[in-house]
């Protein structure tokens, strides 16, 4: 019990130090001898809850730390998300929506909460439900508010001459319609090919870095444009919400 309290002094100080601590300003901190604070740390850099860097030995924390901050931050955003996809399906029940919450853990964007008119009652956690690239608004709205780069490599793995060209016509109109969303702040396409009712808003979590995706769509039907202008400021609060909760 002593050393699991000693490594956890010794994280939080780790934390608190911008470049790192010695062995020796641990020890002086801790007023602990240097080869106690030697061996703790060759166990916490052994786990890969520290890192150690060479000339001079310095010790920060390593990715062990963050891995377990993702975890809890992941396990709270998917808590408060629940209540939020309940919430929105309950406003838009009247016109069947499926609401989701998806997220691009690997490149890839995956349902990740979902709630449907097939089970109404029910809040689903699907696993490995990819996203169509192309004609979902949810992996349009990532698209749209990535990076050049994470846009670039997500488009390399999904040609869109073979999977975006019958929706979208040209790069062109697909890029088009990437700016029109960045300028709005939510995706609302419109397809040429069908009429559905699709949106989708972003959430950010710290340093306003983009981490999921919450999207409704409504089946085919006439919604009068004044109530569907509704609906959708629906899912933007909601997404607003669960951005400034995280």
């Amino acid at each position: 019990m002593q050393s699991l309290r000693r490594g956890l002094e010794i994280l939080r100080l780790l934390g608190a130090s911008d470049h790192g601590l010695t062995i020796r300003e641990l020890s002086a901190a801790l007023e602990l001898k240097q080869p106690t604070i030697y061996k703790l740390m060759a166990t916490l850099v052994r786990c890969g809850f520290v890192d150690k860097s060479e000339r001079p030995v310095r010790y920060s924390l390593g990715a062990g730390v963050f891995e377990l901050a993702d975890q809890y931050w992941k396990r709270s955003l998917l808590q408060h998300a629940e209540v939020v996809v309940r919430r929105v399906f309950e406003d838009l029940q009247e016109y069947q929506p499926t609401v989701v919450l998806a997220e691009a853990p690997v490149g890839e964007v995956e349902t990740v909460l979902r709630m449907s008119p097939e089970r109404p009652g029910i809040v689903e956690r699907p696993r490995g439900r990819v996203m169509s690239p192309y004609a979902s608004a949810c992996s349009l709205a990532f698209q749209a508010f990535w990076t050049e780069r994470e846009r670039r490599e997500y488009q390399r793995r999904h040609p869109f001459w073979e999977q975006g060209a019958y929706l979208w016509d040209t790069p062109e109109k697909l890029e088009e319609l990437l700016v029109d969303i960045r300028r709005k702040g939510f995706a609302v396409p419109l397809f040429r090919t069908k009429n559905v009712y699709l949106v989708a808003a972003p959430v950010y979590g710290g340093n306003q870095q983009l981490v999921a995706v919450l999207g409704a769509s409504m089946p085919e039907q006439e919604i009068p444009q004044d109530v569907w202008q509704e609906q959708v400021r629906h899912v933007v609060e909601a997404a607003a919400e669960l951005s400034a909760a995280e």
